[in-house]
């Protein structure tokens, strides 16, 4: 029979102490189920009168005996006795089925013996590296140190950058670098037999050799510094004491030179982008950040990019720098996250195309990054090919948090955590995608804007018809405010006291829903499916 922990019995802390270290090192590798919850502990309370006793259970409910069986229940805790009769009916369960935590809530809440069960809230702080630059003023505006209070990101998401060049061994790079396994460097040889020869820590797709670092004549103020630039705005390593600190935290760089070392054009141009995409594709990165483009279409790169959609990539492009509404490519391509520049105002910067093809925006304005020259250096750098490694980052620790989440599915989190702006734009109103990213916003953190201590709540989140209010007062009025700034307001019907059910506009999107009551203001973001 399962015990529940206390004070007093020490053999039984021992016994429990053991088992809980054993499974503790089954699943030491195990992938983590939701970064907001405890893995393997869930609270429940037990019924005004329940005859469930569970402070020393005893093994007479059937049917609780059947679940402690099917989730592997190790432990029961009476965690707050002694402060008041609900914490005297409240407990901690501890179990080793992780990934079946919603189903065993779900069999606990059928049970009439039990008031409620829920997932244990993950507490965490919010972590500042030791090595965020001043000039870095981009990862402020996005929240990226509440952001990695969340997530810090993984060394199994990589994010490949497919441009003119990679400094492996910059000082803030080279401990980011992917390296292949299945390649032994330098011997000539095609080991892991993927078609491309000594490709150990990248591949040059122009040169057609494993050294996708930049000309050893450029310096940092070469154009072939542009690689160099993006890496380190998705992934500098990060919390090192070094430079400075990539949005991706601890995710993992693939470098794919696509320019020619010996060119006219000394890296100004991309000719092998499609070739480095192809490469990406077949060293499995999770994410290909593409900060080049063009203004014609083409039917190859349209088909490379759909395949690569299809294989679970997530694909992220510049949205280009002709301050035009004309689509930009690959930016403008079906399953692409197309990415316009913000400066530190929230403005559209004088260069970022816009339009109807623009998914988000992000810090594209003096962008402080990694410069290639000789391997310490750094500077800034302006265009949408600094906002979109940015965003690049940031799936990066969507996909740490979830790497089962598909290409949409990513892209709606960032979307759906970005912070309108077209207020701040007046005249490209609906031309500047879901608005400017938050880290923070898009992990999970609140989507909450208390503008007052208005005892308040909203569910579902996302919603499909109607919101359900949840307060203490009713409404005075409640308006929906589209990413144009639209106003949007909406009749309430009450549903039950303190509960009143709300319309949700009829054009799917991501909106905020206010609610006025006298003097005191709500706002919530919410998104509408």
């Amino acid at each position: 029979m399962i015990k529940t922990k206390t004070n007093k019995g020490e053999k039984m802390k021992k016994l429990i102490l053991g088992l809980l270290l054993i499974v503790s090192t089954v699943f030491a590798n195990a992938q983590t189920v939701d970064s907001n919850y405890v893995d393997g502990r869930i609270y429940l309370r037990t019924s005004v009168g329940s005859s469930l006793d569970l402070t020393n259970y005893d093994s007479s409910n059937l049917v609780f005996n059947g679940i402690i069986a099917a989730y592997n229940i190790s432990d029961i805790k009476f965690p707050f006795g002694g402060l008041n009769s609900d914490l005297d009916r409240t407990f901690e369960l501890t179990f080793s089925n992780w990934s079946q935590v919603d189903a065993l809530i779900s069999e606990l809440a059928l049970m009439p013996e039990i008031e409620y069960a829920e997932k244990k809230t993950m507490h965490k702080i919010s972590l500042i590296p030791n090595d965020v630059h001043p000039s870095q003023w981009y990862l402020g505006k996005v929240q990226a140190t509440e952001a990695w209070g969340i997530s810090t990101g993984s060394a199994q998401i990589r994010i490949a950058i497919v441009d003119n060049a990679v400094s492996t061994q910059h000082e803030d790079l080279q401990d980011a670098i992917w390296e292949n396994s299945g390649e032994i460097p330098n011997n000539g040889l095609d080991d892991d037999l993927n078609g491309f020869t000594d490709d150990f820590r990248g591949y040059d797709v122009s040169d057609d050799d494993g050294d996708p670092n930049p000309p050893a004549s450029a310096g940092s103020g070469s154009v072939f510094t542009h690689g160099t630039h993006c890496a380190g705005t998705a992934s500098a390593s990060t919390n090192n004491g070094i430079g400075i600190a990539g949005l991706g935290f601890n995710t993992t760089i693939i470098p794919i030179k696509c320019s020619p070392s010996v060119s006219s054009s000394e890296g100004a141009s991309i000719p092998n982008a499609y070739d480095g995409i192809y490469y990406a594709m077949q060293v499995d990165a999770e994410i290909i950040s593409m900060s080049f483009g063009s203004d014609t279409p083409s039917l190859t790169g349209e088909s490379l990019i759909s395949a690569a959609s299809q294989m679970g990539i997530v694909l992220i492009a510049a949205a280009g720098n002709s301050a035009t509404d004309t689509p930009h490519y690959p930016a403008a391509y079906q399953n692409v996250i197309s990415v316009g520049a913000t400066n530190s105002s929230d403005m559209i910067t004088w260069f970022s195309n816009y339009g109807s093809t623009i998914d988000v925006m992000a810090p594209g304005a003096n962008i402080y990054s990694t410069l290639s020259g000789t391997g310490s250096e750094y500077g800034p750098k302006s265009g949408t090919s600094m906002a979109c490694p940015l965003v690049a980052g940031l799936a990066g620790l969507v996909l740490s948090q979830d790497p089962t989440l598909t290409p949409t599915e990513v892209e709606l989190a960032i979307e759906s955590g970005c912070e309108p702006i077209d207020l701040l734009n007046p005249g490209y109103e609906g031309m500047l995608g879901a608005g400017r990213i938050n880290a923070f916003y898009t992990l999970g953190g609140t989507n909450t804007l208390q503008e007052s201590d208005l005892d308040f709540s909203v569910y579902p989140n996302p919603a499909k018809e109607t919101v359900v209010l949840q307060t203490t007062s009713k409404p005075d009025k409640v308006l929906w405010i589209s990413t144009d700034g639209k106003e949007i307001e909406r009749d309430w019907s009450k549903m039950a006291e303190g509960n009143y059910q709300v319309d949700v506009p009829q054009i799917p999107g991501v909106y905020l829903l206010r609610v006025l009551q006298t003097s005191k203001t709500f706002t919530e973001r919410i998104i509408v499916q």
